[in-house]
């Protein structure tokens, strides 16, 4: 039950200092082009793990003690995600795209800020996934399917509200399962991130500020963490798989373009938007 009172408090919380991000960014000059070519703040998502970061230590390693190590876990995760997003928010340049890009530039020489997270990204799946298990195989899907859920939000978060939605979505598909085999902890040991993710919502939906690879990161691997965490190998793979035929798509055809031609996702797509 105070888990999900914490639900509630972050969304509020989350709502109410939004706005002070978006002030503190425009204010540093820190504004790029949106999709529709006004300028707005991006990197706002860096307060993702800053505010779960206040709720770990004013309510889950106070009241909930016995969770403070995956507390401490969940909490290394995404805020590790968030700096490394952060660095391409604020350095990143867009003349490289998509893994070969980033990665044919690194071997002629030039590092690119796409690469560098790439290669942290995998890093810190690695690192996340020896914690979980010993088993060599299970490690190797788990960190792949760490990184790449990572990834695949960066590539859902090109339109206002987007990502957010497949995050929601996710959560409650991958909620409904963990109920079904009783493992409901996982579910709360997230509800302080989802309530934050909600209550910032609405603004990324009216495309007042851009969450960035520092806030779609968070939601990435957030995902990622949840599902090698709590099922079993098999359900991994199956998720693996579909990651990978995503990326495979994404390096020759646009998502956007995908969800533009379908009625129904395209409708899904701008519900909530201005």
């Amino acid at each position: 039950m105070c888990r999900f009172m914490i639900f509630f408090a972050a969304a509020i919380v989350s709502y109410a200092l939004t706005p002070a991000f978006i002030d503190l960014f425009e204010r540093g000059g820190r504004l790029v082009k949106n999709y529709k070519g006004d300028m707005i703040p991006q990197g706002i998502g860096i307060m993702f793990p800053i505010q779960t970061l206040l709720w770990s230590a004013l309510f889950l390693l106070l009241l909930f003690k016995n969770d403070s190590a995956n507390t401490l876990f969940v909490q290394f995760a995404i805020t590790t995600a968030s700096f490394i997003g952060f660095i391409d928010d604020m350095l990143g340049a867009r003349d490289v795209l998509g893994f070969k890009g980033h990665f044919k530039s690194l071997f002629t020489g030039r590092l690119t800020t796409g690469a560098l997270k790439a290669i942290v990204g995998l890093l810190v799946s690695f690192i996340i996934s020896s914690t979980l298990t010993s088993n060599f195989l299970e490690t190797v899907v788990n960190t792949l399917t760490i990184a790449l859920f990572t990834n695949f939000f960066n590539l859902l978060d090109l339109r206002p509200g987007r990502a957010i939605k497949v995050y929601v979505f996710s959560f409650l598909i991958i909620s409904l399962g963990l109920v079904i085999i009783q493992k409901t902890a996982a579910i709360l040991l997230f509800a302080p991130l989802l309530g934050i993710i909600i209550g910032y919502m609405p603004y990324d939906l009216k495309a007042r500020c851009m969450m960035g690879d520092a806030g779609s990161n968070v939601l990435g691997i957030s995902i990622g963490v949840l599902i090698t965490s709590t099922f079993g190998l098999y359900v991994k793979i199956l998720v693996l798989v579909f990651l990978i035929g995503i990326h495979v798509f994404t390096e020759k055809y646009s998502l956007t373009d995908l969800i533009k031609n379908n009625r129904f996702l395209n409708y899904l797509d701008n519900l909530g938007r201005s």
